[in-house]
């Protein structure tokens, strides 16, 4: 891929109302569609980066809590993200379209 987006298909294969975004930018790059793919990719961005500012998994943990797939309750060793994590979190999958 352009971006090198290998790592964030592991963690992402967990958005599930994300597949259609991951499969359309999939898509237009095995077709050669540079551009659509590089729209989807800037789109989808900001996510793979902020998954990860924090230890894996508590952010990755935070976002499906804020789909409301899983309840934000962890154990330890995990902590809750700090507050600059969550807006970031929020901001970014308000950015992909995935919360309003």
């Amino acid at each position: 891929m352009v971006y090198g987006s290998w790592r964030s298909r592991l963690h992402f294969r967990d958005f599930q109302c994300r597949a259609s975004l991951c499969s359309e930018f999939h898509l237009a790059w095995q077709k050669g569609d540079v551009a659509t793919a590089l729209k989807l990719h800037d789109k989808l961005m900001p996510l793979h980066i902020n998954l990860f500012i924090e230890s894996n998994p508590s952010p990755v943990k935070y976002a499906l809590s804020l789909l409301g797939k899983i309840d934000e309750t962890l154990r330890l060793p995990m902590v809750p993200v700090s507050e600059p994590t969550r807006v970031a979190v929020r901001s970014a999958m308000v950015h992909a379209g995935l919360i309003n």
